[in-house]
């Protein structure tokens, strides 16, 4: 299903609740909830940066990004976020409820694999055990994967990401 813009990131009414739920996780589970292998920076700079930009425009009075101190400011934690000195992923965790799961193409093998991620809700499924690993290998234990999905995951997964630097 196409996603739709407007709506990429959402509050609701349990926004606190949910932000502290997060923060829990990753205090007991660490790298199993947030994870970047290295050369994947750029990216997860590039997924804050465009997180920054919905959150301010999408919820003015709720978020404020400071360019010349490149604070955050969220309103609703009353709390500011330094971008520049924090993790990237941290700075989402801390402020967005939803994950997010970073795919870059292994030039050796043109297959794409995880590369960093912030997941919290997914059940059974960690970073911790997942991080480094291609689609295929993440998804063998899925019925008919191979067979029925993995031509197309790869397939769709590089035409999106062509599609966004384009």
């Amino acid at each position: 299903m196409k996603m739709e813009p407007d709506w990429w990131l959402e509050l609701e009414s349990n926004y606190g609740d949910r932000i502290k739920q997060r923060l829990d996780l990753f205090d007991r589970h660490g790298k199993d909830i947030l994870n970047a292998l290295p050369g994947s920076e750029t990216a997860c700079k590039e997924l804050l940066g465009t997180v920054i930009q919905f959150l301010c425009a999408r919820y003015p009075h709720y978020f404020s990004y400071n360019v010349q101190t490149c604070l955050l400011k969220n309103k609703i934690l009353d709390k500011c976020f330094s971008v520049k000195q924090m993790d990237p992923l941290v700075v989402i965790l801390n402020n967005v409820p939803e994950d997010f799961l970073l795919v870059l193409e292994n030039p050796e093998t043109q297959k794409y694999h995880l590369r960093a991620g912030v997941c919290c809700s997914s059940m059974g499924w960690n970073v911790g055990t997942k991080i480094g690993k291609s689609l295929s290998e993440i998804h063998a234990p899925v019925p008919d994967y191979k067979e029925k999905m993995s031509m197309s995951m790869d397939r769709y997964v590089s035409s999106f990401i062509v599609s966004r630097v384009l």
